[in-house]
């Protein structure tokens, strides 16, 4: 993925993907950016809403003390929430540079608790195959498993 359209805020991706020309102002996070983790003071500012949700895929564990996500086979769950952002453009701008050239933003589909089923932004590993160097969370939840290791 160039990092030119990973650097923009995605509008011609998200009605290529969604079919709309409504702007994506929301992101699914798994991981460290997950309330009450490490890394969620660094947008708390920008979430207007957040909702939990999951969405199919699978995550990893990195020896670092971060997830990465990916498709996987389609058959496992992620856990995380939805996120609704303000100022896109700089939010998104940190957290591309917060993310870095491990991960790439994407559109996906994501089902919120209450049933509905969202598009949102997800920073999936830009190397499917760096999931060699994580340890599968077979039941999706960073958070439980954060947890767990404490």
């Amino acid at each position: 993925m160039s990092d030119a359209r990973r650097k923009s805020t995605g509008t011609f991706e998200v009605e290529r993907t969604t079919g709309s020309h409504e702007v994506l102002d929301r992101l699914f996070v798994y991981g460290t950016l997950r309330l009450g983790q490490t890394a969620r003071s660094l947008i708390a500012n920008s979430i207007t809403r957040c909702v939990p949700g999951k969405t199919s895929g699978a995550i990893y564990a990195f020896p670092m003390g971060y997830p990465g996500y990916c498709e996987g086979d389609g058959k496992g769950s992620v856990h995380g929430e939805v996120l609704w952002l303000t100022d896109l453009a700089a939010t998104f701008g940190l957290m591309d540079a917060y993310e870095g050239n491990d991960f790439a933003r994407v559109i996906k589909q994501v089902t919120l608790a209450t049933g509905e089923e969202v598009w949102t932004w997800i920073y999936t590993l830009s190397d499917p195959g760096a999931v060699k160097h994580g340890a599968l969370i077979e039941h999706g939840d960073w958070v439980r498993h954060w947890n767990e290791q404490q």
